[in-house]
């Protein structure tokens, strides 16, 4: 039976989820509640009423459908699995036969992101810059708009899409990665088979080009353009004009996700920067940032001192998510090789002279000798 609520108007909350089953996530946990089953598939909104229950409004009209509670972990279901097999989706007729059709839906749901290192025991943590990616990356697919996430290397911007995109329950991701500068022609095959379209390529760059636009209309598509600052300003006015002939709700959402060059290349492009519905800068963490956020990211350091995370900080590892993984690792190996069930300043050292290219003075004032 659907909780009674008061509804302003608009809805709150910006970000959108999808219901699957009995089930909504929000922030990575899983909220449920009976009348969600006459609500599948729905598109709404979360206003979070307590730390375990959460408000569900339409996010189209703001009617308030119910409240819907914590799932215990323990009885969580394995929402990749329930994404794919209950999600029924009808193409839209296309009278152009002379290309194939796309094979059916099968791992279009966004898979899990992958620790550096594989790091085990790793955990994901809701800094202010995956809480923020999050939300900008639920507008840009609402509006289906094109939006540029940008820092500097090892910062998570990647992690911090996945993540996001796993949690807005969004489907349809093609992910484009490309570790060299790839050309419109490498975005185009790579677009076939992340689309997973059967047959030959089309030969001919039109003729592509239209196989493209059609199939990318017949579904609400996500495509993330990883490693953007490897694109040149070609691939970018490619992948704009795919976005440019699509048509409202028919457009996917493109979000470019790169270091500083694809902002500046962005950026000094007016019909390209115009068209960026939002612009996020990664930036390192801060001190205080990491001595919140780096003992619930490994259990290793849940237990250290802020003394020693500090020093951590200090002697190398700064603000910078990749380089505390690689840290955290070595760690992990010294405390093992040496019979350790704690990690201290000694194991630190040792994993930072393995873990940093040098050795890096301590930025913190020396003690005066006399």
């Amino acid at each position: 039976m659907t909780t009674a609520l008061t509804a302003p108007d608009p809805p709150p909350g910006r970000s959108t989820r999808i219901i699957r089953g009995q089930e909504v996530r929000w922030r990575g946990r899983p909220y449920t509640a009976a009348w969600m089953t006459g609500y599948a598939q729905r598109t709404v909104r979360i206003h979070p009423r307590d730390p375990d229950s959460v408000d569900v409004y339409d996010a189209a009209t703001g009617q308030p459908l119910g409240t819907a509670h914590a799932r215990p972990p323990h009885l969580a279901p394995d929402h990749a699995h329930t994404a794919r097999t209950s999600s029924k989706d009808t193409d839209v007729t296309d009278t152009d036969t002379t290309q194939t059709t796309p094979r059916p839906d099968q791992d279009e749901v966004v898979g899990e992101p992958d620790f550096y290192l594989n790091l085990a025991d790793a955990r994901i943590v809701a800094t202010e810059a995956l809480l923020e990616a999050s939300e900008n990356i639920a507008d840009t697919i609402e509006a289906r708009a094109m939006s540029c996430i940008y820092g500097d290397a090892g910062l998570g911007k990647t992690f911090s899409v996945l993540a996001a995109l796993k949690e807005i329950s969004a489907e349809r991701v093609l992910l484009l990665q490309f570790r060299s500068r790839p050309t419109p022609r490498d975005i185009r095959q790579e677009l076939f088979t992340e689309l997973r379209l059967e047959g030959e390529p089309p030969s001919h760059p039109s003729e592509f080009d239209r196989l493209l636009k059609r199939t990318l209309a017949r579904k609400p598509y996500v495509l993330v353009c990883d490693e953007a600052q490897q694109f040149s300003r070609e691939c970018f006015e490619f992948v704009r004009h795919l976005w440019d002939t699509g048509k409202g709700k028919n457009r996917p959402a493109v979000l470019f996700v790169g270091g500083e060059e694809a902002y500046k290349t962005l950026y000094s492009e007016p019909a390209l920067a115009s068209r960026i519905y939002i612009w996020q800068e990664f930036a390192p963490m801060e001190a205080d940032e990491v001595q919140r956020n780096i003992p619930l990211f490994h259990p290793v350091w849940a237990s250290a001192s802020p003394e020693l995370i500090d020093y951590v900080y200090e002697e190398g590892a700064g603000g910078t998510f990749r380089v505390w993984s690689k840290i955290t690792y070595h760690v992990l190996e010294g405390m093992k090789r040496r019979g350790l069930e704690q990690v201290d300043e000694s194991i630190a050292r040792w994993a930072i002279r393995r873990a940093l290219p040098h050795r890096r003075r301590s930025r913190r004032p020396q003690q005066d000798a006399g």
